[in-house]
């Protein structure tokens, strides 16, 4: 059992230097990647949106977007991804995919003429997802063995907010974020000796904290300043404050032989603050274009078992554009919206290179999407992106990831009153 034991720590201790065989190793850190995306219609352009506001948007990061629903909003959303990894120093690759519930959201306006709109629902803040599988030659103790070990989960947020548009020109908006989540690690050692007993083990961390986010949108550019060109012009920006974050942490071995062990220790996090910038701009009533900064010092991340600095800050900055088609066609399925765009980020992650020293992680996306009526008051949006993370060739890890989201948007019209009426 000693032996057992001994060989079990050893892995423990080196896994976080393995080559992810099944998918990306780097959400096997801390809550996992954090994910930037903005919103259903966002994901088609960049991941950028924070200055967009008109009916049917619901941004999950500006709450002052809120204020220009003119119905009720509903919308849910299915993400696929798909994760290429090439290791450089084995020359191995693998793939991983994983779909997953993208969140949803469900907003009320309140009073039209004051752009006063209440939300709630849930958005997924990080993703913990990871496979590994290794496998040991014999050495004078121990026999061959192979180790796998997968992880789950990531930390999700409860969203509530309240929008107000107190003049024409300024909307604001509040909202209320509690993050929850669990991060699930399963690992299994197996001996081709059956002499020595295998082990089964479970790490969970489970975390959960507030934190709130104000945001505000300025429009009409042109009226507040008199400059003609910046018609159709709106900033918009945001701030989401820090989450300071408590729970527990979970351990459970189970060997073969029955002799079991369970530990468990209170746990917590801290999750710095973030903050973005956005401008939209609207040419005619058949295109738009949006632009968006981000950034948050995740260098300041700490957990139980992630001390300060084991990220970097994050920078993002994404864009696109949207073309609608149809508008004066009398046809209800002519409709449609089309929408590409392109971002860059300097992600949390840093990873060793060929000349022995550390780099951070950066990644650049293209994004595609169009939206589509299924009914009068329903749309479907399909959105793709592809990219590329580890751009610098020194790094030892390089990977293509795609990813697909798929959300439907229901816009309620049973409170509209008929003409005539």
């Amino acid at each position: 059992m000693k032996k057992i034991l001994a060989a079990f720590v050893l892995l423990q201790c080196l896994v976080a230097t393995l080559f992810a065989q099944d998918g990306s190793p780097l959400s096997a850190q801390g809550p996992g990647a954090f994910t930037s995306f903005a919103g259903d219609r966002s994901a088609g352009m960049g991941n950028a949106g924070l200055a967009l506001i008109e009916n049917g948007y619901l941004n999950r990061l500006n709450p002052a977007t809120w204020s220009g629903l003119e119905n009720v909003q509903a919308t849910g959303t299915y993400g696929f991804s798909g994760v290429t990894s090439q290791d450089n120093t084995t020359n191995l690759s693998s793939y991983y995919a994983n779909g997953t519930f993208g969140g949803g959201l469900i907003a009320v306006p309140i009073a039209r003429s004051l752009g006063i709109s209440m939300a709630a629902g849930f958005a997924p803040m990080s993703s913990y997802q990871y496979k590994i599988n290794a496998t040991y030659d014999s050495t004078a103790n121990v026999p061959q063995y192979s180790y796998q070990k997968s992880g789950s989960g990531g930390l999700g947020e409860g969203l509530f907010g309240l929008s107000f548009s107190p003049i024409n020109e300024i909307s604001i908006g509040g909202m209320f974020r509690y993050a929850f989540g669990r991060m699930q690690s399963i690992g299994n050692v197996t001996f081709s000796n059956t002499a020595y007993q295998g082990s089964f083990s479970d790490n969970s961390v489970y975390l959960r904290g507030p934190a709130g986010s104000f945001g505000v949108i300025i429009g009409d550019l042109d009226k507040i300043t008199t400059l003609k060109f910046l018609s159709g012009l709106d900033i918009g920006a945001y701030y989401r404050s820090s989450y300071n974050l408590a729970g527990s942490y979970e351990l459970n071995n189970i060997y073969s032989d029955g002799l079991d062990t369970i530990f468990s220790q209170p746990a917590n996090g801290y999750i710095p603050s973030e903050i973005g910038v956005g401008i939209s701009k609207r040419f005619n009533n058949h295109f738009v274009a949006v632009l968006d900064v981000r950034s948050q010092q995740l260098s300041k991340y700490r957990d139980t078992f992630t001390h300060q600095g084991s990220f970097d800050n994050t920078l993002f900055v994404g864009g696109g554009i949207e073309l609608l088609q149809g508008r004066d066609i009398g046809y209800l399925f002519d409709r449609r919206i089309i929408r590409a765009g392109l971002y860059y980020e300097k992600t949390q992650f840093s990873l060793p290179t060929k000349t022995g020293s550390t780099q951070q992680v950066d990644e650049l996306f293209g994004t595609a999407g169009i939206e589509l009526p299924v009914s009068r008051s329903a749309t479907v949006d399909i959105a793709a992106q592809y990219g590329f993370r580890g751009l610098s060739s020194d790094l030892l890890l390089h990977e293509r990831v795609f990813r697909l989201y798929v959300s439907f948007t229901f816009g309620e019209v049973w409170f509209i009153r008929p003409v005539g009426d």
